[in-house]
């Protein structure tokens, strides 16, 4: 079980070949056996503090669960050699069963961590550590158990419960002192100071050397104080509890080490406070170890619970200073409405709203709303406020009624040049004892989403009507066409149909023939008429040679009816257009016309086309009377009518543009741009400009 399988420690230790973790724990172990040995009570022997508890246990918890028959076989051979090589504490018997109940504690210490607090033990939590606490005092409680019956076993101590007491104090004190030290430098390593660290390593010296004088006072016995209060063992609690609320676990270990160590050598030594407190054997060590788990245990759940509530506050820090950036960076509006004095409910909807207009005043609010709002200074009278802040607060006895929220109220802020801004606004109120605190409010501005929405309902009621305007177009075209068929061909074909009665007529009475020529004439009558039709209904050559052929023929057709000087230009370049884009361009050409013949009174009219930048080029001016552009709306029902209308709805579907320059007296040009087709360069089909006249 590691100590935390996400930490830096953990990823190393699982790479540890099991001899190497066993050969680097063994003069660990051994020198803190060592140490145990040398804070033995003379007679009958027990360790006043036994930090070799600490140091396997830690190992323990810190490598895994493959590497713990090296690392326990490791630890036995460690402390029996302490035992009998070197101190020469115990008989090889005795040190054997010692090191026995040592191993077989430090495993259910292991076990019980792992099962009830989990592969990482968070010592800036009360929780675990307070868990982690109360579990090693169940395991070298029943620890002591087993060494106080292997020194009765073996004769080395007669006193049962004396050395159990003993054996179990030390153990403990060992174990909640070293584990939590031990596994705190390995999670968090070593630092290099710099900064903010160095002046907190400079804190922590002073710390310690204030603590070591403190504990040289009280168990050196040097001198003494007429106070009791300065002599007293429990003056330590101040200065480790100074320890303990500026450092985290790995200071408050080491200072309570410190304490540990010192006044256990004074004890021992026959000074200090416990050293004759009792007449029995075990009387000054059992009453320190007593005093030191009385500061151990709590100081340690100090220290948890005080990085708790630090990280608490880090965390809620850290959250305020985010939702504060997202307040600030949000582009809605965010403010709260304070009031000086709170608003009762009881009060009927007019008096909340004067008691608002006295005593609300905007206390916070983003950037947003400052440039919502950029005439009103933060912390005004909402009397001053705009009219839109006005008729917020003016919502919040409807709020009030409406159990605390009112949304997506529409409020207008007046602009210069008519340029308002819509923004749409929600609030929420704070209510306290009956009385009503605060206001949050929230306001998006909805000026283009409204603008957008006037556009759509304005081309909407455009494209009805240019719907209903083509529905009556095409039946002007039919009319038109029937009347010409009536008025033209139809009364040839009547002609024809009365000559070639009088030819019959004649042929049955014997008579001379009439004379065909009338016939003829007739027939290229008719024959011309339906030229025209079709000439109407689809140009000449439009299809088979292009919009420069089709064009031409258009200024020629409007030349002749119109009798005017037209002029038309191509400059040779290919224009690849496609069906529908060469029909498009041609009658915007014939529309642009025909606008000519109604409004311009001009008798000169130039018509270009071109390549330009990789896009179809038409230019039709005129030198007419012209207009103010601006008049113009491109509105079925403005100047233009439907035929501006079309043609750039219809220039726009396929990435084409129309733009027109006139004003009143210097004539009209308008210039129509469409995409050409991503082709081979077709050849050029007419020729030089030409001039056409009546």
């Amino acid at each position: 079980m590691q100590v935390s399988p996400d930490s830096g420690w953990a990823a190393h230790a699982a790479r540890w070949h099991p001899a190497a973790a066993a050969a680097a724990f063994f003069p660990a172990h051994f020198a803190a056996t060592a140490i145990g040995n040398e804070l033995l009570v003379a007679t009958p022997s027990a360790a006043a503090f036994w930090p070799a508890s600490g140091t396997l246990i830690a190992a323990l918890l810190l490598f895994p669960r493959r590497v713990w028959p090296w690392l326990l076989a490791s630890g036995f051979i460690a402390e029996y050699c302490a035992y009998t090589g070197v101190q020469h504490v115990y008989p090889a018997r005795t040190a054997a069963l010692a090191g026995l109940v040592n191993i077989g504690q430090s495993i259910l210490a292991a076990e019980l961590v792992g099962r009830w607090i989990g592969p990482r033990i968070d010592f800036a939590a009360v929780v675990p550590t307070a868990r982690l606490v109360l579990l090693l005092l169940i395991a070298t409680f029943l620890g002591g158990f087993g060494g106080a019956a292997a020194l009765v076993a073996t004769g080395t101590a007669p006193d049962f419960w004396n050395n159990q007491q003993a054996w179990w104090l030390s153990g403990f004190l060992g174990a909640v002192i070293v584990v939590p030290l031990l596994l705190a430098w390995a999670e968090r390593g070593w630092r290099l100071a710099s900064g903010q660290r160095r002046r907190a390593a400079g804190l922590a010296l002073l710390q310690f050397a204030i603590l070591s004088v403190v504990v040289w006072h009280v168990f050196s016995g040097r001198f003494h104080f007429e106070l009791v209060a300065l002599d007293s063992p429990f003056l330590i609690y101040a200065v480790l509890l100074w320890i303990v609320s500026t450092g985290g676990m790995r200071r408050s270990t080491f200072a309570l080490l410190l304490v540990a160590a010192i006044s256990l050598g004074y004890t021992l030594a026959g000074s200090g406070p416990y050293s004759g407190s009792s007449s029995a054997p075990f009387g000054p060590i059992l009453n320190l170890q007593a005093f030191l788990v009385l500061v151990v245990v709590p100081l340690l759940v100090v220290q948890a619970s005080i990085a708790e509530k630090r990280l608490a506050l880090a965390r809620v820090s850290a959250s305020d200073e985010r939702y504060r950036a997202f307040v600030s960076h949000s582009s809605e509006a965010i403010f709260r409405f304070e009031l000086s004095q709170p608003m009762p409910l009881a009060l009927a909807a007019a008096e909340q709203r004067r008691w608002l207009e006295r005593h609300a005043y905007v206390a916070e609010a983003n950037e947003a709303f400052r440039a919502a709002t950029s005439n009103v200074a933060q912390g005004e009278l909402v009397m001053h406020h705009p009219a839109w802040l006005e008729r917020c607060l003016a919502t919040v006895p409807d709020a009030i009624a409406a159990g605390g929220q009112v949304q997506n109220v529409e409020c207008v802020l007046p602009g210069p040049y008519g340029l308002d801004r819509t923004l749409l606004v929600s609030l929420s109120t704070e209510v306290d004892a009956g009385t009503l605190q605060r206001v949050w409010g929230v306001a998006r501005d909805i000026t283009q989403l409204r603008a957008v929405q006037q556009q759509l309902e304005q081309q909407q009621r455009e494209l009805r009507a240019l719907a209903a305007e083509l529905t009556l177009t095409e039946e002007r075209a039919r009319r038109r066409i029937a009347s010409d068929l009536h008025d033209g061909l139809a009364q040839s074909l009547v002609g024809l149909k009365m000559h070639i009665a009088a030819i019959r007529s004649a042929a049955e009475q014997g008579l001379p023939l009439p004379d065909l020529s009338a016939l003829e004439l007739t027939i290229a009558e008719s024959t011309a008429q339906v030229r025209s039709l079709m000439t109407s209904l689809m140009p000449p050559g439009l299809y088979d040679h292009g919009i420069v052929a089709g064009l031409s023929w258009l200024a020629d057709d409007f030349a002749k009816r119109q009798r005017a000087e037209v002029h038309f230009e191509d400059d040779q370049q290919p224009k690849p257009l496609s069906e529908p884009t060469t029909v498009l361009v041609y009658q915007a050409a014939r529309q642009l016309l025909q606008n000519v013949a109604r409004h311009a009174q001009a008798r000169v009219v130039t018509i270009r086309t071109g390549v330009v930048g990789g896009r179809f080029e038409l230019t039709v001016s005129d030198a007419g009377v012209g207009f103010n552009v601006s008049d113009l709306s491109f509105l079925p029902t403005q100047r233009g009518g439907f035929g501006l209308y079309s043609i750039r709805e219809r220039l726009s579907i396929i990435g084409g543009s129309i733009e027109i320059d006139s004003s009143p007296g210097r004539g009209t040009r308008v210039r129509i741009t469409a995409p050409l087709q991503p082709v081979a360069a077709e050849p050029a089909r007419t020729g030089s400009a030409a001039v056409r006249g009546s």
